[in-house]
C-alpha cells in the first residue's frame, strides 16, 4: 500500500521539474502496473542533466546551475523530496539523460491493491 498524498506529490514534483526545463517539445506522463509493482515515468524533451551533475540532483538545495542569476528557479528541493518519499514507500527512482535531449525519471513502487469488499 502507498500513501495517494506522498504518491501524488512524486509525480507533481516530477512532472513540475519536466515542464520547468523543458522550453519546447513535450513532457509524458505514465503509469505502469507490473503486478505488485507500480511505476510513474515522467519523460520531457528539455535541456537534460550534464555528467557532472547527475550524483548530485537529489541531494537538498542542489541545482544544476548554483549562479544567482540562473535561468530556472527553484529551491533545489523538489527531487530530494521525491526521493525521500519514494523512499519510505520502499521504492526507488532512476533516470536517464542525454544533455540536450531531456530526462527521463522512473519511479517504481511496491504496491498492492485492494480489493473491494462486496456486502454479503
Amino acid at each position: 500500500m502507498g500513501d495517494p498524498e506522498a504518491i501524488s506529490k512524486v509525480a507533481i514534483n516530477l512532472l513540475s521539474n519536466a515542464i520547468k526545463f523543458t522550453e519546447q517539445g513535450r513532457v509524458q506522463l505514465a503509469l505502469e502496473n507490473g503486478g505488485d509493482q507500480w511505476r510513474i515515468i515522467v519523460s520531457d524533451t528539455g535541456i537534460g542533466i550534464p555528467p557532472h551533475a547527475r550524483d548530485l540532483i537529489f541531494e537538498e538545495f542542489r541545482q544544476v546551475d548554483q549562479t544567482s542569476r540562473r535561468q530556472y528557479g527553484g529551491t533545489g528541493l523538489g527531487l530530494a523530496i521525491v526521493n525521500k518519499l519514494v523512499r519510505t514507500m520502499g521504492g526507488t527512482v532512476s533516470f536517464q539523460s542525454e544533455l540536450g535531449q531531456g530526462s527521463t525519471f522512473t519511479v517504481t513502487l511496491p504496491l498492492q491493491t485492494q480489493a473491494l469488499l462486496q456486502p454479503s
